[in-house]
């Protein structure tokens, strides 16, 4: 009867283990993504900045153009703000039980890839417009 109770008690700790070592690699891939995207921010302000500035510009000679560089300067702070609300909100020490725990860094790394990809793309469209209109 001993060898069972401590078989037991070997797999209700195995299974613990299991499942901290699975949260603790959902962990690792939330920051692991934000600091891939993260040093990206400065860029993304600063194409923004360009594009707001050249659309001042542009406003009496070219208002499409200008409105089209405003477009992708609120698609760059959209993104910006995504990054700077997700932060906000991520709780590294999360607690609860061992299912909400999974599910909250699941949810974390599924919000994480949003705003990466939200980031990308309106990096990548603000560039364009830039080089549209010469912006360096």
């Amino acid at each position: 009867m001993k060898n069972i109770t401590l078989i037991f008690i070997l797999f209700v700790f195995s299974c613990q283990s299991d499942k901290r070592s699975e949260v603790a690699e959902l962990k690792n891939v939330v920051i692991a993504i934000h600091d891939e995207v993260m040093p990206k921010i400065g860029e993304l302000r600063r194409i923004r900045r360009d594009l707001m500035l050249q659309a001042d510009s542009l406003k009496m000679s070219d208002s499409t153009g200008a409105a089209a560089l405003l477009i992708a300067a609120d698609e760059i702070a959209s993104a910006n703000e995504g990054m700077m609300d997700w932060m906000r909100n991520y709780d590294p020490e999360f607690e609860g039980s061992d299912e909400e725990v999974k599910a909250y860094f699941e949810d974390q790394k599924i919000a994480i890839q949003k705003v990466k990809k939200n980031m990308e793309s309106s990096l990548a469209d603000g560039k364009k417009v830039a080089a549209v209109y010469k912006i360096k």
